[in-house]
């Protein structure tokens, strides 16, 4: 089997979280990385969960009508609403998980 080296920064204080579990498993850090980025990379290539933007429209309609939108405008303004609520939760995602030394 070919292996790809990476190499990644983490906080020490989540090296030590991971190092503590691997030890818990009696399986070394690498070993827990590695199932760790697979379980990810699945979940990632699973549909990711979608803010209902049919149902949205529906509920939305009669607001849409009073407001002289169309529902094609008000689905485009739904999209605008999912792309920065995605946006919000990737970058609080980013947020926990980079160290302080490289958030500068």
């Amino acid at each position: 089997m070919l292996v790809r080296r990476i190499t990644i920064r983490v906080s020490p204080d989540l090296h030590g979280k991971l190092d503590t579990l691997a030890a818990r498993r009696s399986i070394s850090l690498n070993t827990l990385t590695v199932e760790a980025l697979e379980k990810y990379a699945q979940a990632q290539a699973e549909p990711p969960e979608r803010l209902p933007l049919q149902e949205l429209s529906a509920f939305l309609a009669p607001a849409a009508e009073a407001a002289d939108l169309s529902e094609e405008e008000l689905l485009q303004h739904a999209r605008a609403v999912r792309r920065r609520i995605w946006q919000e939760r990737y970058e609080q995602t980013v947020r926990a998980h980079v160290g302080p030394q490289e958030r500068t």
